[in-house]
């Protein structure tokens, strides 16, 4: 009877043949972590914290030293880090650290002391490996990443406050990794970050010689990013209500125009000429876009635009950029369109957010949420939206 069910049940080819299912061909990964072999699951090989150990909730073992599912503590989460750096040969060559710090000794400028200038060693040499192995890769579009790539750890080798600043941010991706992106910065992280900043302003208080536009460029936008996702929080009540220093992120944008426009970015030589280049090439054809389809932010800016209440409107210049953005999704092509939005806010509607008045910031939640989506930084903006969510029960 068994058997007469098993053959019933079984599909039959024309002739009354039985099809035996073959199991597919498929690449097995030889190269995971111990926790996804011993589970059997398919791992996906990013180092240092692979995708499915950090929703499992363990510690990743590609390191022989680290045991098998090992729960994530928050104090393992930051221990993890040292044990999980990869080993390389910029992480590991004497040399090599020697004349980094011949280098950022001849090109530190002012009158310092023998203790403030920055010295480097093997950690440092190692998080700055991780910074052009991966965290680099994750600012801007892919081309243009692959840009700073080659370009960046030149730049810093010869401008210190741009090496702290490559530093914070591989710092705060690390956090990210080890599943603690909302936790406090560690002390390499705030150091370097701090020291950066003393540096940069001190740069920014004299006129800018030639030879350091470029590096000041990447500079603030390095300093945009590690400002945007500097967070320390995990849930809406840890940032409710907002304090009058969370949108401080947004005034960066005016600083970087002031240094765009004092440091010559677009010379023959300069390294944003060639970013220029590419986001020329990569960005979508204004036909492309979308027809605009209906939205909750249609009201705010219906009038007509000669009009006087069109201009006496503090929502309106700000929401006819964000109106075509809701149909767009957030690439490479879209980018710069998308950076356009921060960049040239209407004074109006800034002094909108400092009051935190509610349209204002549903404005710019759904920016946060068509930026954010599938970044390092997601978890920032979907605090972010809660927070602003919460506000509109008040």
């Amino acid at each position: 009877m068994t058997a007469q069910t098993s053959q019933a049940a079984a599909p039959a080819s024309a002739s009354g043949d039985i099809t035996v299912r073959k199991r597919r061909a498929h690449k097995k990964s030889r190269l995971g972590c111990r926790n996804c072999k011993l589970r059997r699951v398919k791992c996906n090989e990013v180092r240092p914290m692979c995708g499915k150990c950090l929703e499992y909730g363990v510690i990743c073992n590609y390191d022989p030293s680290i045991p098998d599912l090992q729960p994530r503590t928050v104090t393992s989460k930051v221990v993890c880090l040292d044990s999980m750096v990869e080993k390389s040969p910029l992480a590991t060559t004497k040399p090599i650290l020697d004349m980094v710090n011949v280098c950022l000794e001849e090109h530190s400028h002012g009158p310092r002391s023998q203790s403030e200038v920055m010295r480097f060693d093997r950690s440092d040499l190692a998080r700055l490996d991780r910074f052009q192995t991966r965290t680099v890769l994750t600012i801007g579009t892919k081309r243009v990443a692959r840009v700073f790539q080659k370009e960046i750890i030149r730049l810093a080798c010869t401008h210190p406050f741009l090496m702290h600043l490559t530093q914070a941010v591989t710092a705060s991706h690390d956090r990210y990794l080890c599943g603690v992106a909302t936790s406090r910065p560690s002390t390499s992280e705030a150091y370097h970050l701090n020291q950066a900043l003393i540096a940069f302003q001190s740069i920014l208080s004299r006129p800018i010689r030639p030879e350091e536009g470029d590096a000041l460029l990447v500079a603030s936008s390095i300093l945009g990013v590690v400002s945007f996702f500097n967070l320390e929080a995990s849930s809406v009540e840890d940032v409710w209500p907002l304090q009058d220093g969370d949108m401080a992120w947004l005034n960066l944008s005016d600083g970087k125009q002031t240094i765009w426009r004092l440091a010559s970015p677009l010379q023959d030589d300069s390294l944003w000429r060639k970013v220029t280049h590419i986001f020329d090439r990569d960005k979508m054809p204004a036909c492309k876009i979308p027809e605009h389809l209906p939205s909750i932010f249609d009201h705010l800016c219906a009038e007509d635009p000669a009009s006087p209440s069109a201009a006496a409107n503090p929502y309106y210049k700000t929401a006819h950029q964000l109106l075509p953005l809701l149909d767009l999704e957030c690439n490479d092509s879209t980018w710069l369109r998308y950076l356009g939005f921060v960049n040239h806010m209407d004074p109006l509607y800034k002094s909108l957010l400092a009051q935190k008045d509610p349209w204002a910031l549903l404005m710019l939640v759904y920016w946060y949420m068509k930026v954010c989506r599938g970044a390092w930084d997601r978890r920032f903006a979907y605090t972010s939206h809660d927070t602003i969510q919460t506000m509109q029960l008040y």
